[in-house]
């Protein structure tokens, strides 16, 4: 999707305006654009009347097929999913959508993961020294939230 469409369908996502969005983007779902597949799985339309379960189906699937094409973002977003949402009882398939995050370039993922992994969850198994480096190189990319947990874990544990 191009720059100029991305700007106009976020302004239309942020106004709620899905009705025009999704005639704005409906050629490119139906390719499997990765941006389109993105904003489509985050909104539903009362034309169609689906369900909640519905919803959540096709929001991750739309969701897989943007991740496995190179969206960040998506791939995030069902790191989250798997971790805190409806998909946690799968919570060891946040760290595949995490990795994959942060090997497309998605620094706040280095955060999110690199926490979880420092401070272990419930699925994850604690590694420290993997979840550090995740905090250091996401407060080097101007991730504010790691720079204070980091701040929290060297004052907590002094060297």
């Amino acid at each position: 999707m191009d720059t100029n469409l991305k700007e106009q369908a976020d302004q239309l996502l942020e106004d709620g305006d899905v009705e025009t969005l999704y005639q704005l983007i409906e050629p490119l779902i139906k390719i499997n654009d990765p941006y389109a597949l993105l904003l489509y799985s985050s909104f539903s339309l009362e034309s169609m009347n689906e369900s909640d379960d519905d919803f959540e189906k096709r929001s991750v699937e739309l969701l897989k097929i943007a991740s496995e094409g190179g969206l960040a973002e998506a791939s995030y977003r069902l790191g989250v999913l798997y971790l805190y949402g409806d998909l946690a009882a799968e919570q060891e398939q946040s760290s595949v959508y995490f990795e994959r995050a942060i090997a497309q370039g998605h620094a706040h993922s280095k955060f999110t993961h690199g926490f979880n992994l420092y401070y272990s969850t419930h699925q994850n198994a604690q590694q420290k020294a993997r979840g550090l480096q995740l905090l250091q190189e996401a407060a080097a990319e101007g991730i504010e939230l790691a720079a204070e947990e980091l701040n929290i874990i060297y004052n907590t544990n002094p060297r």
